[in-house]
């Protein structure tokens, strides 16, 4: 007559399994965390360079003056600039009838009229937003694709310098900083700054903290 032997783990082995696992989890589970947040950071940095480049095109498009400023109510039916927080921002035509001239045109207000192009929710986490020149919370583009540089009745000139920032502060992270730097030149274009000594620049031009 054939016995019938049961296969299966013995308990040494078992445990050893255990330890393995929970070691390739200890070194797995915050690199992981870690990766997730700093695409987040990328996204966020990513999606304000977008929203800049949409003013920009949209000025040269439709021959009129464009403004991304910084809203406390971002996602709101009828958002305006300000900042919270929480603090998104907004992307509109600085110009509620480009065929009549205006007081109110390029005032990086919204005003009765003016099309709301992108809004865009405050980020996520523990992400922070800092600009220069200091309290600055806008960028007006005219139809010639370049940078105003003061809106009209504005009480500070247009933005330069947004820093991207959350409580990971300014340290490395395999080569490049975990915060983030977006650079608006006058000439309208905008580039992402990802070196620690960029960052650096960015948290003594914008007075901003970065842990």
């Amino acid at each position: 007559m054939k016995r019938n032997h049961q296969q299966g783990f013995s308990l040494l082995e078992l445990m050893v399994t255990l330890l393995v696992m929970g070691i390739v989890l200890g070194f797995g589970v915050p690199n992981f965390m870690e990766f997730q947040r700093s695409s987040v950071m990328t996204s966020e940095a990513n999606d304000f360079v977008s929203a800049i480049y949409l003013a920009r095109g949209e000025a040269v498009k439709r021959q009129t003056m464009v403004t991304l400023c910084a809203s406390a109510n971002a996602t709101a039916a009828a958002p305006v600039c300000g900042v919270g927080p929480p603090t998104g921002y907004i992307v509109f035509v600085d110009d509620a009838n480009p065929v009549v001239p205006a007081a109110t045109d390029g005032n990086a207000v919204v005003d009765v009229g003016e099309q709301i192009l992108l809004q865009h929710a405050p980020p996520g986490g523990t992400i922070a937003i800092s600009t220069a020149p200091a309290n600055s919370i806008y960028i007006t583009y005219a139809p010639n694709g370049f940078v105003v540089p003061t809106a009209f009745a504005a009480p500070t000139p247009s933005l330069n310098t947004v820093l991207f920032c959350d409580d990971r502060g300014n340290r490395d992270a395999g080569g490049t900083s975990t915060a983030r730097v977006v650079n608006v030149a006058p000439t309208g274009r905008a580039q992402i700054m990802r070196a620690i000594a960029d960052v650096n620049v960015a948290i003594a031009a914008t007075g901003g903290v970065c842990p």
